[in-house]
């Protein structure tokens, strides 16, 4: 599952105990429903500094820091990553460079397809996700989204990231699993 709320302004203002109470109640929301992992991104934003959101990311819930990604291990193994990339673009571009190499002289020749852009863009899950909940209005897609929209069904809560409580997230849930998903395909 991913969650797609705030802004990066909005996630710099939140202090420690805000951001524990916020992916606390992420995690409880999603930990019934037999979901492996959870990533939280932004809805947009720019200009507002990832080390400092990062350090009080990491305040809230341990875990470790590789580039623009915390992750930990929550309630019965539940993977939480946050990502602080809020343009679709640049992670992209991030995870082409982490799967070629940093530089040229390190780069080395691989084959990139689906697959391997996949193991770059999306761990730990390493699959699309089957549900991304955006935090505000369905009028407008996120700009941080890309890459995850292909496979997923999107549950839209015109609520702000930091007012929504688990029956919020369980609803969205609820909406998924009413859904018949068929992948482009159509009822004949």
């Amino acid at each position: 599952m991913l969650v797609c709320g705030g802004t990066l302004q909005e996630w710099g203002q939140a202090s420690v105990g805000e951001w524990k109470q916020q992916l606390d109640t992420f995690v409880d929301s999603v930990h019934e429903s037999g979901a492996r992992w959870l990533t939280v991104c932004p809805y947009a934003g720019s200009g507002f500094s990832e080390d400092e959101i990062a350090a009080t990311v990491l305040s809230a819930c341990g875990g470790q820091r590789s580039g623009n990604r915390i992750s930990y291990i929550a309630k019965d193994g539940l993977v939480v990553v946050v990502d602080l990339c809020a343009d679709g673009r640049e992670r992209f571009a991030q995870a082409l460079n982490r799967f070629t190499g940093e530089s040229a002289s390190t780069r080395q020749e691989k084959e990139i397809s689906e697959e391997t852009l996949r193991s770059v863009m999306l761990p730990p899950g390493f699959v699309d996700p089957d549900l991304i909940l955006i935090f505000g209005s369905p009028t407008q897609m996120p700009p941080s989204l890309m890459w995850e929209l292909s496979y997923s069904e999107l549950v839209f809560l015109d609520v702000s990231w930091r007012k929504c409580n688990v029956e919020h997230v369980q609803m969205a849930i609820s909406d998924f699993q009413r859904r018949d998903r068929r992948f482009g395909g159509v009822d004949s």
